[in-house]
């Protein structure tokens, strides 16, 4: 026969168990929907706007890819737009937090009253000016009476032309504004300019049907000086969400640094382009890590931006400089 008592001692042992599994697990449960919500509470929000096709500015992307921000707590809204002058007019608005700005838009912006300050730098590069390869062009000096395709006044690719165009006693010549490389390929290949600034994504898409006549001398100040410029409001108030942007741009430039190969794929996956069809190799922007602010470069932006009659005032640059997030560099270069 069997044993009543025993049956039910196992029952009842079966039941407790199962009780105290249940109980056990919504404990963990709870506990795991708590250090979420704790987690949460302690991380940052930035929402910035950016334009992804700006190989300088792909720090960014790969930490997207890469998950770079979350890892370090930020959560970041990158909106990616590659119109200069919508980016521009976003930026005014109250959940805009930051933007990927030239230098002179910059402080052009901020002699119009608003407060922004670089904490951050980005690639460097030159301003470079292409011409076809069967171009009798040669130089700078050729430029004269001829159509050149740019970015439009006051930008910093228009500020470094005209500053050696200046230089060098050229005359005569019609700057065309574009707004990005497919306006300047097309306007270059058709006929319809006779140079056109030059960059890396179209030198390695059109290969040697082009060739580069022009760096400009003041680049390592025009470009070297842009940045990632937030409102003095957001940084006062969100300092953490600041020092974890650079430090997720950091955890990148360790990818661009040394595997360039995996920066360029996720670079032109950001941007749709195949790089099956390139015809030269992509060159990288060079990229400093840690990070940097070229707070002279930014200087003599603004005294080259007084020299054409771009500002009306005199712009403090240190005030609009914050050297805690990123290593600033004040020495002539």
């Amino acid at each position: 026969m069997l044993d009543e008592t025993k049956l039910w001692g196992s029952k009842l042992n079966g039941n407790s168990l199962r009780k105290s599994s249940s109980i056990m697990l919504a404990a963990i449960v709870a506990c795991l929907l708590f250090s979420q919500v704790a987690l949460g509470a302690d991380r940052e929000k930035m929402k910035l706007v950016y334009a992804s096709y700006l190989d300088f500015c792909m720090d960014v992307p790969i930490a997207i890819e890469k998950g770079y921000f979350g890892q370090v707590g930020l959560d970041l809204e990158a909106v990616d737009i590659s119109s200069v002058a919508t980016r521009i007019s976003l930026l005014p608005k109250e959940d805009i937090d930051g933007c990927f700005m030239a230098s002179s838009t910059a402080l052009f912006l901020v002699e119009k009253g608003l407060d922004l300050v670089l904490v951050c730098g980005i690639g460097n590069r030159s301003f470079d000016y292409a011409v076809l390869k069967d171009s009798p062009i040669k130089d700078i000096k050729d430029f004269g009476g001829k159509k050149i395709a740019n970015l439009a006044k006051p930008s910093n690719p228009w500020l470094a032309l005209e500053y050696d165009l200046t230089a060098n006693g050229v005359k005569g010549y019609t700057v065309i504004a574009t707004a990005d490389d497919a306006d300047r390929t097309s306007m270059l290949l058709s006929g319809n300019v006779d140079v056109a600034m030059s960059s890396p994504a179209m030198e390695c898409k059109l290969g040697d049907q082009i060739r580069v006549v022009h760096c400009c001398t003041t680049s390592k100040y025009l470009w070297n000086s842009c940045g990632w410029f937030f409102k003095r409001d957001y940084i006062k108030k969100h300092p953490e969400a600041i020092q974890k942007f650079v430090q997720g741009l950091a955890m990148s430039r360790k990818i661009i640094n040394g595997d360039p190969e995996e920066a360029i794929k996720i670079y032109s996956k950001y941007n749709k382009m195949d790089q099956t069809t390139y015809k030269k190799p992509f060159q990288l922007p060079s990229f400093d890590s840690p990070p940097v602010i070229y707070i002279y470069g930014l200087e003599e932006t603004h005294r080259i931006m007084q020299q054409f009659n771009l500002l009306k005032t005199k712009i403090e640059i240190g005030n609009h400089v914050n050297g805690q997030f990123a290593k600033p560099l004040d020495a002539r270069y």
